[in-house]
């Protein structure tokens, strides 16, 4: 049996380090809705294995090489791309008793393999787990209107239960409803309980340490246009982020920005603050998951994004600077 496992990861930030530039304002409109985001894996993700018998011999895939992370690209030199085309290629080839041949992609190797597999009761198990994609919850930061590009989560989106932290660059983001909140506790970060709708956000063009970018479709709603804040012009004190709690409902969350650091190149931390929003914090006891990407205002502009949340107070946040995500908006 083939089964799909979906895994959430909007909190992680992985450094890179990139030369040095000036940033100059632009004037973008505001995000803070809640966002659906599907990342689609070129092939089939192996996301571990499980034994099953072959002539009374009990067999695990990890005992042929089969390693967490490979990604199926072919069967039998057929291509792959959803976990229906994985079944139905091997149970062809199962029905017509053909060896069946996988081609894996690992990091920028390509490795052929044979596949083994138990039949019972005209039913076929490989002893593999897979997935095709990655589903999480995160926030819009903003769009931009010059190019129809938005940003959004403020640090790249992967999935942290696999070995291989392979990038996906290509996928599609959809309207969300938040349900509820589970609250963030020291040392546990709370979540938002959201589900994925059908309507279209836009397509992604790419995935990296500062956020996930991409083309979006029109913007029926009417929302804030607001310029950006340059790193020099954020300030230590008061501030607010916008999220969703509840619903579609963007709400507003005050909080005091109490460290800045003024970088030369892209690094998470940038921005150092605390939540004191009374109402917020008796929803959410802190930063949860699903937060990130949540545009931090100050003095009228758009100075960053929420991006993760210190483990051992879950008051207290980090931003990612506006200046970074425009930089990465390419």
């Amino acid at each position: 049996m083939l089964l799909k496992k979906l895994s959430i990861s909007l909190i992680t930030v992985v450094s890179l380090l990139l030369p040095s530039f000036q940033v100059f304002g632009a004037d973008v409109i505001l995000g803070g809705q809640s966002i659906g985001i599907e990342l689609d894996y070129e092939g089939v993700m192996i996301t571990g294995t499980y034994e099953i018998s072959i002539d009374n011999h009990t067999y695990d895939p990890a005992s042929d090489g089969y390693m967490t992370g490979d990604l199926i690209t072919h069967v039998n030199h057929q291509k792959v791309e959803s976990i229906s085309e994985l079944m139905q290629a091997v149970k062809t080839n199962v029905e017509s008793n053909q060896d069946i041949i996988l081609t894996l992609k690992r990091d920028q190797q390509t490795i052929e393999k044979g596949l083994k597999f138990q039949t019972k009761d005209n039913q076929f198990t490989t002893g593999l787990y897979v997935q095709d994609g990655l589903t999480g919850i995160g926030t819009m930061t903003y769009y931009n209107p010059e190019n129809h590009h938005f940003g959004a989560l403020g640090h790249m989106m992967y999935d942290t239960s696999l070995s291989s932290q392979m990038v996906i660059k290509n996928g599609t983001i959809y309207n969300s409803y938040v349900k509820k909140i589970k609250p963030s506790q020291n040392g546990n970060p709370g979540e938002k309980i959201a589900d994925i709708g059908s309507i279209e956000i836009g397509t992604l063009f790419d995935n990296n340490n500062y956020g996930i970018y991409g083309q979006y479709t029109d913007i029926t709603e009417q929302l804030q246009t607001i310029s950006t804040a340059s790193m020099d012009e954020v300030e230590l004190g008061e501030a607010y982020f916008l999220t969703v709690l509840d619903g579609h409902q963007v709400s507003r969350c005050s909080i005091r920005i109490t460290n800045l650091k003024k970088q030369n190149e892209p690094a998470v931390k940038g921005i150092t603050f605390e939540i004191t929003d009374k109402k917020v914090l008796s929803l959410t006891n802190g930063i949860v998951q699903g937060m990130s990407g949540s545009p931090i205002i100050q003095n009228n502009k758009l100075v960053g994004c929420v991006t993760h949340v210190d483990m051992n107070n879950v008051h207290q946040g980090y931003g990612l600077y506006i200046d970074w995500m425009l930089k990465n908006d390419k």
